[in-house]
């Protein structure tokens, strides 16, 4: 080991995956949008309004409505449901109610179990709401993921008048997956939200203390926002990158004994299981990551081989057990979060 490189790393906020969204989340969310994550989404006070005229086309009252919905996707089931609620916000003129009916639907293959969220039409005023689950379900194929959009009608009418707008439809501006290619049953996402792995440096020391230095100081910041990893189901190939990165001939891995790390193993960043590996370990920058008084501290493995900040890869000095929990880790958030063969995903580190 030889001359220090920096102390510290930056860690972002503490996340989370697979999480169920609360019934009432849309209360913290704008008006009139949409909120995602992978595993849910909810759409908040989506306004409709509804005028009655006569027999000469003049108008005799209107109406407001708002409408919001919450649905939790399963990542273990590809049967699901959603909370919808109507709430008749104003009303002017002739209008004292409206008889309100609703359905949701979605893009085959993907079917209703139980389309509306109540039976037949229900009677509103003013400041009065409606509120009932509609359930979805699909059943891919093995091995294989289906694709589609949620939509949504209502149909409004107030007796005796004659509707101008009797008909009110929108979709979901985002698809849903439901795949049985990962794990042992179907489950379901929202794709267009990339699933995130989450490393707590106090559970995976050295190794997620690896990445996460890499992710802010190499020149890719690998696993970032903007710079995902995409995930490699092969094992094949996965152990032919690990073997370019760690056991090069050009440059081998040579780790140091334990009064320098316990069990000195090569930790790699791009993982090997990820489209961005496999790159040759004469490459990567190699570091020792100590923790030093509180504080993670860096130095480089070898002074012959300085680091530049520019290489695209990292091997990390990272005591065996440490490597492999962090390596366990990353196989059961592909499983959990459902993450596909190619897709991209980004990595967290936190305290």
């Amino acid at each position: 080991m030889s001359s220090q490189i920096s102390t510290g790393i930056v860690s972002g906020a503490p996340g989370g995956t697979a999480q169920a969204i609360a019934a009432d989340v849309c209360s913290i969310t704008n008006p009139a949008s949409w909120w995602y994550q992978r595993f849910g989404s909810c759409f908040k006070d989506l306004v409709a309004t509804y005028t009655l005229v006569n027999s000469n086309g003049a108008t005799t009252g209107t109406a407001t409505m708002t409408v919001t919905g919450s649905m939790t996707l399963n990542p273990t089931s590809s049967t699901w449901s959603e909370l919808l609620t109507v709430k008749v916000t104003n009303t002017t003129g002739s209008i004292t109610s409206l008889d309100i009916s609703m359905d949701a639907g979605c893009d085959a293959p993907c079917a209703m179990s139980t389309p509306s969220p109540w039976a037949g039409p229900r009677t509103l005023a003013m400041n009065q709401s409606a509120s009932g689950t509609v359930t979805y379900t699909d059943s891919p194929a093995s091995g294989a993921q289906d694709r589609f959009s949620t939509k949504y009608h209502m149909y409004v009418v107030a007796t005796g008048a004659i509707p101008t707008q009797p008909n009110y439809n929108w979709t979901n501006p985002r698809q849903i997956r439901c795949d049985r290619a990962v794990g042992s049953s179907a489950g379901c996402v929202y794709p267009d939200i990339k699933a995130q792995l989450v490393l707590p440096l106090s559970q995976y020391g050295a190794a997620a203390a690896t990445y996460g230095w890499a992710q802010n100081n190499l020149i890719d910041h690998w696993g970032a926002a903007d710079s995902p990893l995409h995930r490699i189901a092969s094992e094949a190939t996965a152990d032919a990158n690990r073997n370019a990165t760690c056991y090069t001939p050009l440059d081998p891995f040579i780790p140091f004994g334990d009064s320098v790390v316990v069990d000195d193993s090569c930790d790699e960043f791009p993982f090997a299981r990820t489209l961005e590996g496999g790159t040759t370990g004469s490459m990567c920058a190699d570091v020792v990551p100590l923790l030093q008084n509180g504080v993670w501290t860096f130095y480089q493995a070898n002074n012959a081989k300085p680091v530049t900040f520019n290489e695209p890869c990292i091997r990390g000095h990272v005591p065996e057990l440490e490597n492999k929990a962090a390596g366990g880790k990353l196989g059961s958030f592909a499983q959990t979060d459902r993450v596909m063969d190619l897709e991209g995903y980004t990595v967290l580190i936190t305290q």
